[in-house]
């Protein structure tokens, strides 16, 4: 796939993020507080047993390899997700009988079934200023209209993200900077040989309400994605391919 696919957010992303890692001036991620990051949120997964979920995997490994330890594996098998919607700010507790909970899942229930299953590639990394990313293309409308149609039926739900805008990229990020970088220079280089390089694609037929926790390891820590509802992406595709 060409170059040109990527949006010019992805390559803004790594002109801001190459000085800040160059200079270990990054973002550093820290297990989540009340208030904070890694809230429930609406995500689509690759299959555990597909061949982006292994590749996924490999490349947060080596990227982690030249980060150094104790960074987040967030792109590893089981964690590696698109979000789709972030919906409040970190609980330590949540409880799926919940009132507001109850109607996340509508709202996913509802959604998914005005979608298909979607079809996703990767098509390149790239830096952020806390992270290391796998670029994502859709290769159909299906995941823009299950995030649009989320939105819909989320309602005054949605909240959260409304000061931000509707998300105009898909990503799965590999690795949460925590630390210092080990190797700086070397993971730049790294991300650099690999931006522009199609990395395989799958297709995602599950959309999953989570909440995250912190999987404190002494290899491969990281955010564990716990799901409190799922729904099949089970509508039958009419579109064409919008990319």
């Amino acid at each position: 796939m060409p170059a040109k696919v990527l949006p010019d957010k992805f390559g803004e992303l790594f002109e801001e993020a190459v000085p800040l890692v160059s200079s270990q001036r990054h973002q550093r991620d820290s297990p989540p507080v009340e208030g904070g990051r890694w809230p429930v949120s609406v995500i689509l997964r690759p299959p555990a047993d597909s061949g982006l979920s292994r590749l996924l995997d490999r490349l947060s490994s080596e990227a982690a390899a030249l980060a150094g330890p104790g960074h987040w594996h967030t792109g590893r098998s089981g964690s590696a997700h698109l979000t789709v919607r972030a919906l409040e700010t970190f609980r330590q507790v949540v409880d799926p009988s919940e009132p507001v909970v109850q109607r996340y899942q509508a709202a996913l229930q509802s959604a998914a079934a005005a979608a298909g299953p979607a079809v996703i590639q990767v098509v390149g990394l790239t830096l952020t200023p806390g992270t290391v990313m796998a670029c994502a293309v859709p290769l159909d409308d299906q995941a823009d209209l299950f995030l649009d149609r989320l939105a819909e039926a989320l309602g005054p739900d949605g909240w959260f993200e409304h000061p931000h805008g509707r998300r105009d990229i898909w990503y799965f990020n590999l690795l949460h900077f925590t630390t210092t970088i080990t190797h700086p220079q070397r993971l730049i280089d790294w991300v650099t040989a690999h931006r522009f390089i199609p990395m395989g694609s799958t297709t995602i037929r599950t959309a999953e309400l989570v909440r995250f926790h912190h999987a404190p390891d002494a290899t491969r820590s990281h955010m564990r994605p716990h799901v409190l509802a799922n729904a099949n992406l089970a509508q039958q595709a009419t579109a064409s391919p919008a990319r």
